[in-house]
Order: structure tokens, then sequence, then C-alpha cells
């Protein structure tokens, strides 16, 4: 019971703050990450970073340096040497555009195989998160995670559009 603690023999109500579920998600985020890297370089010999860039580059390939840096957290300058570091490895290819400046990035053949590989173990660690789970607890469960990320999309463009206010003044 997370909203009632013992204390002295008498039930108290927990602080606001400890009844919150953000911090629960971000520890489960954290534990998720703390077990997810190590079994990526492990498995397939990437960083916790060159594997993020694998994820996304495999799923969107093709595209631009500004492409990834708008899919992930990270700057194009730490982006555009792990990129190097992939290409140096056989594991992405760029590509110059035609008529345009910049290029594309894309797994070569050997990367879609690794890409691949990180699918699976990432498959493998979803079930294994969901393990314990009925049919119909996933559902709700992805049915709660659409609302969140609805809520939070929605927040999100709320501040922009806070942010834009001014300057358009």
């Amino acid at each position: 019971m997370r909203d009632q603690q013992q204390v002295g023999g008498t039930k108290t109500e927990e602080p606001l703050y400890k009844r919150l579920e953000f911090p629960r998600l971000f520890m489960i985020l954290s534990l998720v990450r703390r077990f997810a890297g190590p079994e990526a370089r492990q498995t397939l010999g990437l960083s916790d970073f060159e594997w993020r860039i694998m994820a996304q580059v495999g799923d969107r390939a093709p595209m631009s340096l500004n492409d990834l840096a708008a899919a992930s957290t990270h700057d194009k300058g730490q982006l555009s040497r792990g990129v190097k570091r992939l290409v140096e490895a056989g594991l992405l290819l760029r590509e110059s555009r035609r008529g345009e400046r910049g290029v594309f990035i894309s797994p070569t053949a050997e990367g879609r195989k690794v890409f691949d590989r990180l699918v699976q173990l990432a498959v493998d660690q979803n079930e294994a998160l969901m393990e314990g789970l009925t049919a119909e607890q996933r559902q709700s469960f992805g049915r709660i995670l659409d609302q969140l990320e609805a809520n939070a999309l929605a927040r999100l463009g709320a501040l922009q559009d806070a942010r834009a206010e001014p300057e358009a003044a």
C-alpha cells in the first residue's frame, strides 16, 4: 500500500511527493538502462550510445544527421562522432544527397544484421519485463502509455507555443 505508512502503530498518509508516479517510472527506466546497455555491449559489441544510434538509423534509414538529432537527445557533434565510429566499424554508410547539402545515414548489410539482433534483444527484454502480466493487463498498460505519451506531447506543444509567443510579438 503506497498511500499510507505505519508509524508507531498508527497509519499516516505518505507525503505527496512519495505518491508521484513519474519518479517510479524514471526509476524503472534507469533499471532497464542498467541491464539493456550491458546486454547490448556484451551481445553486439556496441556502447550504449552506439546501440541507440543503430536503433534510430536502423528504424528510420535513410536519415540525415539533423533527423538523427531530432529523434534523439544528443547534439549533432556527439552524434557525428558516434556515426563516424559506426561507419569505420562497417555498420553504417554515409551517402551524399543528390544536389543537396548533407548526407544520408543508413545501415550497411552488416549493420542491418546488427540492427535485427538489437531488435530481437529488445523483444526479449520487453518480454522479460512484461512477465507475469495478463493479456488484459498488457492491453491496459499499452492504453495507459498511449495516454501518457499524448499528455506529454500536449504539454511539450504548449511549452513550445508559450516560448514562440514572445517571438511572434
